[in-house]
């Protein structure tokens, strides 16, 4: 399937303890994310914070792959996928956390499943305080669609930049700059070319939130640790619901997401020279 995540996502072997690429995160001192989704905050923070948090997990280590594990969590509502590495060459920080904060939007270039990915606005969240970029998707999942509006934090802590993201409503914009919104997703919505039925319904993600990890590499410039949820709620039928948390679906959008990322950020490297 030609999953995105997404999801930026997600066999597996269990594991007994916490292997060492995902305990370095939580090893360096203690982040308090920021996010509206307090349910969110809290299960992220934890994957940051908590060095046993994988603890009861899967996991699944990779030789000469641009990513060297994986691995899946069971949480409310499903399961919690990530993915880790260091990709196959020197990539800078700088430009991987650029890439990811910003220029998410050519993924459609690189990546089959991404239909569209389209910037809807941007600035400081007045509530936290924080730069966001808010973008829109639009997923091809093989059997349906998928959409979801999302917004992207960035924090800067100590030795590695977290880039938070979580779904953004009319609720945290204001009903004029949701309109705004609505507008752009319409537009972009009706340039897309879907299929034939009956596998061509376009189904609204519930709930969406992860986060970017991009620290400094231990045999290339950077490593990047991808974390992401997405549910579907109860109206959105049981194939979208039981197929988008089947184990094989969340690696291989995981594979696919973090491959397509790697190639935006080789070409943005070399664009920069």
């Amino acid at each position: 399937m030609r999953t995105l995540l997404i999801a930026f996502l997600f066999a597996l072997s269990p594991v007994s303890a916490t292997p060492a690429h995902a305990a370095d995160a939580a090893a360096m001192a203690p982040v308090k994310l920021s996010m509206h989704n307090k349910t969110a905050a809290s299960e992220l923070s934890g994957v940051l914070n908590n060095e046993a948090y994988w603890a009861d997990g899967w996991t699944k280590s990779y030789d000469d792959k641009l990513w060297d594990e994986i691995r899946l969590k069971e949480v409310s509502n499903g399961y919690l996928p990530m993915i880790t590495g260091e990709s196959d060459e020197d990539i800078p920080t700088s430009v991987v956390e650029d890439i990811v904060y910003g220029q998410m939007t050519e993924l459609p270039n690189y990546m089959s499943g991404a239909k569209a990915v389209v910037k809807l606005g941007g600035g400081v969240d007045p509530v936290l305080g924080l730069p966001y970029n808010d973008v829109y998707y639009y997923l091809d999942l093989t059997v349906f669609y998928a959409t979801f509006t999302q917004r992207m934090y960035i924090q800067k802590e100590e030795g590695r930049t977290v880039l938070a993201f979580e779904n953004v409503d009319e609720k945290i914009v204001g009903a004029e700059t949701w309109a705004k919104y609505t507008e752009i997703m319409t537009k972009t919505n009706e340039g897309i070319n879907r299929r034939w039925p009956p596998f061509n319904s376009v189904v609204p993600v519930d709930e969406v939130y992860g986060m970017f990890i991009v620290t400094p590499g231990e045999t290339k410039s950077a490593r990047v640790t991808f974390v992401s949820k997405l549910y579907f709620g109860e109206s959105a039928g049981w194939i979208a619901k039981w197929g988008s948390q089947l184990p094989f679906v969340l690696k291989a959008g995981l594979k696919s997401g973090f491959a397509a990322s790697v190639k935006i950020a080789k070409a943005e490297r070399d664009r920069q020279g």
